[in-house]
Order: structure tokens, then C-alpha cells, then sequence
């Protein structure tokens, strides 16, 4: 298949675009101008809160399939400006839904949520796709309300819509903001005697369901090649981790153990991750997470030397 990647040069994006070239389709990508998309994919620039953007690229590519992974994806940054999140998530979806309807009406759509619509579940038992969403940011009721209208278009209109629902994603290349890259690249800097210490984080206390980018983006290819129209997917790493655990992993990994201090600026509130049953996801494709969590943070961490030119330790 031709998959059209929207948001193709981001973290998650440039991970995509490698499963599906190594499994025989053809990823294709829309990119916001300036933005380098990903190493031999075609591409045109646009933004997906334009229509004509998004009408040229399904006229320039012609896709059988497409993977909405564009949008604003930091809690925080939803918060410092919440138009913004709801124009390029919920918006932006709502223009791809259209553009596709007039001139792709049969193309297999997988639009990427996000399981920060469920909120806290601190305590719950395995939650599934019936849960009722309830989301507490900015980012996680645009990402909500972005999912319901991707499937009410495949109840209203029988296009053949899904959605995704997946935990949180880490691994190699994303941005040094997020929360395990961050702590990664200041134990490098401490290891390589750049810098003295302390660390410096937000709340260490929070749980996460932390996945590997390359398993959640095998996900997204088995969905658009076998996904069931009409649903939502649940893809989680299938364990809760405290970030202060994540952060022992790793200050091993880098061989020191600095002292960690509050940065006021970073501190959120602790909250856990929902538990999700991807029982769905594995019925309907045999999917289910590969990558160990400790191959993940050494990979991470290995990534962030190689992109701070630290040396190793």
C-alpha cells in the first residue's frame, strides 16, 4: 500500500516511515514547510489545519492508506496555548476526515489518539475501548474529541476509519523535552563530566505505561493493513513504572547516581496511567508488545549520547 504519513517528521513519524518501507508499502509524507521529512520518502509541505494542504497531497499521492500522527502532542505545551491544540488536533483531524470523504473515500484511515483521554486511573483494574473518556488536559480532550469524530465519519459517512489509543512512547529520537530523553541526557552530561549535578526533574512519583516507539509503530502498521473499520485500538507497553524506577534503570545504565533535585519549573502532579486491555489488538492482528524496557532505555540512552556528541562513559 501507499500510506501517507501527516506529521511525518516527528519522533514517531520517522519510526513509521522505516516499518512500513521494511514491510513492502510506500510511505509517503505530508510535512510542515521547513520540516526535513524522513530519510528517501516522498513528500509535499503542508499543515494539516489547511485543507487545500491536505486535498494536495491526497491529489499528489493518490494513498490507499493513511496515518494521522500530526498534532500537538505535549500536555504542557496544551496548556500554554489551548487554541492551538484543539486547531491542530481536533481540527486538523476534522480537515483530514473531509479532504479524504471528497477525494478518497476508500482510503484505510488510522487516526492516532492518545490513552491521556481516560485521565488518572490510579488504582483501576485493565480499562477497554467501552471505557467512557475523561480527560484533564487541554491535549487529552482535543486527542478525545478528535477520536469520537474519526469514528462517527466511518458510522455517518462508512469510511474505513480507526482509531488508536496508545500509552505513552519512548525511544530513540525523541525530543530531549520528554521526560526519560531529559533525565538521559543530563546523567550523559554528569557521566562525561560535563556537567557536576544535581539532576534536575519533575515529579519522579507518577506511573507510566511506558512503550517502545518501535512496537507501537509496528501497531500502527498491522491496523492499517488489518484493522476492523469503525474501531478503537488500545496498544500499551503492559506494565506500570514509576519514573523514579525508570530513572534508577537508567542512572545504571549511565553508571552514576548524581543527586536528584525538584526543578519547580517541571513539576506536575503525581498521576498513573490507565491499565489498558489490548485484548482487541491482539485478536484482530496479532499484535503485541516485543521490546523490553530495559533494550528501550539503553537505547535511549545511547541515542541521546550519540545526538549530544557525548562520549560514553
Amino acid at each position: 500500500m501507499r500510506v501517507l504519513i501527516t506529521g511525518a517528521a516527528g519522533f514517531v513519524g520517522r519510526h513509521l516511515a522505516a516499518d512500513l518501507a521494511a514491510h513492502g508499502h510506500e510511505p509517503v509524507a505530508l510535512c510542515l514547510p521547513g520540516e526535513t521529512p524522513p530519510a528517501g520518502v516522498a513528500s509535499v509541505a503542508g499543515d494539516v489545519v489547511r485543507e487545500r494542504d491536505l486535498r494536495e497531497a491526497l491529489g499528489t499521492f493518490a494513498p490507499d492508506a493513511c496515518i494521522h500522527l500530526a498534532g500537538v502532542s505535549s500536555v504542557p505545551r496544551s496548556w500554554a496555548d489551548p487554541a492551538r491544540a484543539f486547531e491542530v488536533n481536533l481540527s486538523g483531524t476534522i480537515r483530514l476526515l473531509d479532504a479524504a470523504r471528497a477525494l478518497r473515500p476508500e482510503m484505510r484511515i488510522l487516526a492516532v489518539s492518545s490513552a491521556h483521554i481516560y485521565g488518572d486511573h490510579a488504582g483501576d483494574a485493565a480499562i477497554d475501548e467501552a471505557t467512557p473518556a475523561r480527560p484533564e488536559s487541554p491535549y487529552a480532550i482535543s486527542k478525545a474529541a478528535a477520536d469520537q469524530i474519526a469514528l462517527a465519519y466511518a458510522v455517518r459517512f462508512g469510511m474505513a476509519v480507526m482509531t488508536a489509543r496508545p500509552a505513552n512512547h519512548i525511544g530513540p529520537g525523541q525530543s530531549l523535552d520528554f521526560v526519560i530523553p531529559s533525565l538521559a541526557a543530563q546523567l550523559a552530561a554528569i557521566a562525561a563530566g560535563r556537567e557536576a549535578g544535581p539532576l534536575r526533574s519533575g515529579n519522579l512519583d507518577s506511573r507510566r505505561d511506558f512503550m517502545d516507539v518501535r512496537d507501537a509503530v509496528r501497531a500502527y502498521r498491522l491496523l492499517i493493513e488489518g484493522g476492523r473499520p469503525g474501531l478503537a485500538y488500545h496498544l500499551a507497553g503492559g506494565r506500570l513504572d514509576r519514573i523514579s524506577e525508570l530513572l534508577d534503570r537508567l542512572c545504571a545504565i549511565a553508571g552514576v547516581s548524581p543527586e536528584r533535585i525538584v526543578d519547580p519549573a517541571r513539576w506536575r502532579p503525581a498521576d498513573t496511567s490507565p491499565r489498558l486491555d489490548c485484548s482487541r489488538i491482539l485478536r484482530d492482528t496479532g499484535w503485541t508488545p516485543e521490546i523490553p524496557i530495559e533494550r528501550t532505555l539503553r537505547d535511549v540512552y545511547e541515542d541521546v549520547l550519540a545526538r549530544t556528541g557525548t562520549p560514553a562513559a
